[in-house]
């Protein structure tokens, strides 16, 4: 595996999962790359590697992975972006995180310390799975679905592209949850989740529909 290099940093969480995922695996960052016109400073200290015209040389992308820190809207754009040039996108794994080896987790996804991916569950592009979160059997999640801390979903649940499932949240055995639909913290899902809706609650129910 080639050196990493984080692209966007800052003070918000990704940017610090990113980096101590790749210390505590015994390959810390190489450094990073600002991204944007007002680009903050990382929180934790790392060599600044230049910013987003590096990402034109191909001896550069030769040299290394990269591991996208940027949030929000952003983000997608930033990541295509960087699949059609090539460049380099492992998986972001820290070593506390449990992966089964019949699981499958697709380029760019984050990991965080104590996350859980069991047996025969897709993992898409891109994802962001936080602290002790997990993703059971024979699951299927779309890309650049994000599951908040302590998260779990049961089997054979789908959650599908850009969906964001809150702190905490339960959702229980087939369920399927909606391209980009928002599960609030705490909620506990019983039945499908419509493309674009919020819900919570327990029994979740509908708050807002995109």
């Amino acid at each position: 595996m080639k050196p990493l290099v984080m692209v966007g940093a800052g003070q918000a969480a990704l940017p610090r999962i990113i980096a101590e995922a790749a210390a505590a695996g015994g390959a810390p960052l190489a450094g990073y790359l600002d991204v944007g016109p007002q680009p903050p400073a990382p929180a934790t200290p790392l060599t600044r590697l230049g910013d987003e015209e590096r990402l034109q040389d191909p001896a550069f992308l030769a040299a290394f992975d990269l591991a996208v820190a940027v949030q929000g809207p952003a983000r997608r754009m930033l990541c295509e972006r960087l699949l059609g040039i090539g460049a380099g996108l492992p998986v972001v794994r820290h070593p506390s995180a449990v992966v089964s080896a019949t699981a499958v987790i697709g380029a760019g996804t984050v990991l965080s310390a104590g996350a859980i991916v069991q047996s025969d569950a897709r993992v898409g592009r891109f994802c962001v799975l936080n602290t002790a979160c997990s993703v059971d059997h024979d699951n299927v999640v779309g890309d650049y679905v994000s599951f908040g801390p302590g998260s779990h979903t049961a089997g054979r649940v789908t959650v599908l592209e850009g969906s964001f499932i809150g702190l905490g949240a339960l959702i229980i055995n087939g369920v399927t949850v909606g391209p980009r639909a928002t599960v609030g913290a705490g909620a506990v899902v019983v039945r499908d989740v419509a493309e674009g809706t919020t819900v919570v609650g327990n029994p979740a129910r509908v708050l807002a529909r995109g």
